[in-house]
């Protein structure tokens, strides 16, 4: 599929990336493809970055507590104390993994309108996509916020809609996408 893309140096059209076959393969007789995109990962990633802190937070703890623990004259059974807090800076490494994951999580899905649903799908290697399909009853007219590096989010959920002071869940909508007004139309 080709896209018009209007202003700048360059050629005028460019095309989006295909659809995957195993999200194709889901498709029903006779439901056509409006408009499909994925989000940039930076932009989960971003959703991520609160999330070092509190990883800092174990880690450090953890480490202090070995640190200390290490350093007092323990006899007996009572040596294991240090590492009771090793799982305290495993903790904290894993937050410190936590964005990362969210971005290779953008890379693995996509947001799919068609003439008969709406739906983001993430794909699991040799495993079936997991759906998460907008039931008409839960969705509400889309919602479309420009973020301020340029890129869209499309809000679809009405209770992310209700309450537009909270940051919505991944699953209420799609975000990061570049074509946000192409998205809703579609929906």
């Amino acid at each position: 599929a080709a896209v018009r893309r209007t202003g700048g140096p360059g050629p005028s059209l460019i095309s989006m990336p295909p659809i995957p076959k195993e999200i194709a393969a889901l498709l029903a007789p006779g439901e056509e493809i409006l408009w499909h995109g994925q989000p940039r990962p930076y932009v989960f990633m971003l959703r991520g970055l609160p999330a070092i802190v509190l990883g800092m937070t174990f880690s450090i703890l953890g480490a202090f507590w070995y640190h200390g623990a290490m350093l007092a004259p323990w006899e007996g059974w009572w040596k294991l104390v240090p590492t009771f807090s090793l799982p305290f800076i495993a903790l904290g490494w894993s937050f410190f993994l936590y964005p990362i994951n969210l971005g290779a999580r953008a890379r693995r899905t996509w947001y799919v309108a068609t003439n008969r649903r709406v739906f983001i799908a993430r794909l699991h290697g040799n495993q079936p996509p997991e759906l998460r399909v907008f039931t008409r009853e839960e969705m509400g007219p889309p919602h479309v916020v420009k973020r301020l590096d340029g890129l869209y989010e499309v809000i679809l959920t009405r209770g992310a809609q209700a309450k537009p002071y909270l940051v919505p869940r991944l699953e209420s909508g799609f975000f990061g996408i570049k074509d946000g007004k192409a998205a809703a139309a579609a929906i």
